[in-house]
């Protein structure tokens, strides 16, 4: 056999094995699925967000109150530069008041960023998919949390933040107000 035909077949079966590889799911790849996600507290209640729906964790920046039909709008706060809606997370998600002083900030979005405050971060958790569940919720909770993360140690609501998008968007139009500037 010559050496181009040896390099040839060798090709073949290198591209061959790739191309099998590939189109098995990564479960049977034995690579594992994975989240990653903050651990956060709303109104005293555990909750968590995945990283890849926030752009940035912050604390302690002053927001400045003013006068809104919409009740869920806390503010504006400046990031980097930037002058951001600020929305309680917790009356977004149907409390009726946080309890303790919202402190955190969840940075969301480049095109149309905003923040959500909520009081309290707990921590950086990695959980594989089989942890996450489809939620069985109702209400306000219906219209923003769509899974459920169970650990060993740990039973928290997922809160995605496209809907969260969704219900402020909802709730702006509803009030009439104009997101031109």
């Amino acid at each position: 056999m010559s050496a181009t035909l040896r390099t040839a077949n060798s090709a073949e079966a290198l591209r061959s094995a790739f191309d099998s590889e590939r189109a098995l799911p990564f479960a049977a790849r034995g690579v594992e699925q994975s989240e990653n996600l903050i651990t956060i507290r709303v109104a005293g209640d555990p909750y968590a967000i995945r990283t890849s729906e926030i752009s940035g964790l912050v604390a302690d920046r002053k927001i400045v109150a003013f006068p809104s039909p919409t009740s869920e709008l806390l503010g504006i706060a400046a990031f980097r530069g930037v002058l951001l809606p600020v929305y309680s997370l917790a009356a977004l998600l149907g409390y009726a008041a946080e309890t303790e002083q919202t402190r955190w900030l969840a940075l969301c979005g480049s095109e149309e960023p905003l923040a959500l405050a909520f009081s309290g971060f707990e921590g950086y958790v990695h959980v594989s998919l089989d942890q996450i569940h489809a939620a069985e919720q109702t209400g306000a909770m219906q219209r923003t949390v769509r899974h459920v993360v169970r650990g060993v140690d740990m039973v928290r609501a997922v809160i995605s933040i496209p809907l969260i998008r969704e219900a402020i968007q909802k709730r702006c139009d509803k009030n009439g107000v104009s997101k031109e500037r």
